[in-house]
């Protein structure tokens, strides 16, 4: 999975867990710790939740493994001079 893909599925996810948060009137992060805690029902849409958000930590920490290798790798060819971030293409049927 590419930088990119990985950007794109966050997106994605964020989509999603907002419609869950604006349904609900609570943070996924809330949502997420009193589903654990076993405060709440095993409803569809709460198991649903859990599923996008256990994703989204998981690309997030993908994202931070991957970008610490692209951001030294970019610093070993910088040197002492500014980081060239150069721009990606847009993924197909965006």
């Amino acid at each position: 999975m590419t930088l990119s893909e990985i950007i794109q599925d966050i997106h994605g996810l964020e989509t999603e867990l907002a419609q869950l948060e604006y349904r609900y009137g609570l943070l996924s992060a809330d949502f997420y710790h009193l589903y654990k805690a076993g405060e709440l029902e095993q409803s569809r849409d709460f198991i649903q939740w859990v599923g996008y958000y256990e994703a989204k930590l998981e690309r997030e920490a993908r994202y931070r493994e991957m970008m610490y290798t692209y951001l030294r790798d970019l610093r070993q060819k910088a040197r002492l001079g500014a980081l060239h971030l150069t721009p990606q293409t847009a993924p197909t049927g965006a």
